[in-house]
C-alpha cells in the first residue's frame, strides 16, 4: 500500500488503517499523514504571520548588502592604496 496520494479522504484512509492494524510504530508516515491532512487548515495561518517576518528578514538583507558594498569599497581602496605605495617604495 502506497502512503501518498493527493486525495486528502484516502490519506484519512491510510491513517486510518494504520492505527486500526496497530501500525503506530511508523511516527515517521503518521506524522508526515497527519501534516498532509491539516496542511489546508494550517497554511493560511503560518502564511498570514510569515508574511510580515519575511519582509523583515529581507529588509535586513538588503541592508547588510548596502552596508558591506561601502565596506568592501573602503577595503578596496585601501588595498589599492597600499599597493601603490608599495609599489613606489620598490621603485626608488
Amino acid at each position: 500500500m502506497s502512503l501518498v496520494h493527493l486525495k486528502r479522504s484516502v490519506v484519512t484512509l491510510h491513517l486510518r488503517e494504520m492505527i486500526e492494524d496497530g501500525q503506530t510504530n511508523n511516527h515517521l508516515a503518521i506524522l508526515g499523514l497527519g501534516a498532509f491532512w491539516l496542511t489546508p487548515y494550517i497554511a493560511p495561518t503560518i502564511t498570514k504571520f510569515a508574511r510580515p517576518l519575511v519582509k523583515s528578514v529581507i529588509k535586513s538583507g538588503l541592508s547588510f548588502y548596502e552596508q558591506s558594498k561601502t565596506n568592501f569599497a573602503e577595503v578596496g581602496e585601501e588595498f589599492a592604496d597600499n599597493l601603490a605605495e608599495s609599489q613606489t617604495e620598490m621603485k626608488s
